[in-house]
Formats: C-alpha cells, structure tokens, sequence
C-alpha cells in the first residue's frame, strides 16, 4: 500500500500534464514569409555643426613627444595600445597613415592629419566620412595650449 498510492499520484500527473500539449503539423513545402531588407539610409551632407569636436591636452607616448600641431583628425580613439596597434593596421589597409597620441586621461587617439589648419581638418574629416561610410565617427580634436 505504502508503494501503490505513490505509484498511482505519479501516473495521475504525467497523464494530466501531457493531456494539454496540442501538436500541428507543419506542411512540408511551408517557407518562413521573407521580409525585404531595408536599404541603408543615406550618407548625409556633414556639415561643420555635425563634426564633433573636443579640446584635450596631449602628453608623451613611447617617448616620443606629441606633436606640436592644433588639430588633429582622429579615427579611432582606445585605452588598451594593443587595441590601438591593430585598428591601425586595419586602418592602413585602407590607405591611412597614421599616428598615435595619448591624452592625460591614458587615451590613445589614432589620428589620420595633424594641422595648424582647422579649414584642412574639417574638409578632411569630411572627405573620410564620405569615402569611407565605415569611419562615420572620425571626429576633430583641438590640442590645448
């Protein structure tokens, strides 16, 4: 008796639990409904109001001392150097040549034009957004004195 009533409360419950589940046939020939891609939205005009630009003082970095120019295109910006290495490898792929710069915070900037000309860099920031949509963040960077 100890044994049957602990049987039977088993077997009433795995009979009841699968009574619900309702199963239906999926047609062979049945295909998921494809949804049409959305087109990429186009590059837009950058403007001077849209190229973000930030002001930072730059220190040494591998020894060698930062640049004396006031502006500074940069493309890609990391806190770890290995990071920055390889990005600028990927970079010069695309026909960059490039430096890297470390601001006081350990930032390191890679940047793709260094000028006293902010005409130059922001033409420049404008030209890589429109060549390359992939560096669409490339932004502007104001050494301070």
């Amino acid at each position: 008796m100890k044994t049957v009533l602990p049987s039977l409360f088993v077997l009433i419950i795995l009979f009841s639990s699968c009574g619900g589940v309702k199963k239906t046939a999926v047609p062979g020939d049945a295909q998921p409904a494809l949804v049409p891609a959305e087109p990429a939205p186009p590059v837009e005009n950058v403007t001077d109001d849209s190229i973000p630009e930030v002001e930072e003082k730059l220190v040494t970095f591998n020894e060698i001392p930062p640049d004396l120019s006031r502006y500074f295109v940069i493309i890609g910006s990391f806190r770890n150097p290995e990071n920055a290495a390889r990005y600028q490898e990927i970079i010069r792929e695309d026909g960059f040549q490039s430096t890297l710069l470390k601001n006081e915070e350990g930032l390191i900037r890679i940047s793709v034009l260094a000028t006293n000309d902010i005409s130059e860099a922001r033409a420049e920031i404008r030209r890589i957004r429109s060549a390359f949509p992939k560096y669409f963040d490339t932004w502007l960077l104001m050494q301070k004195r």
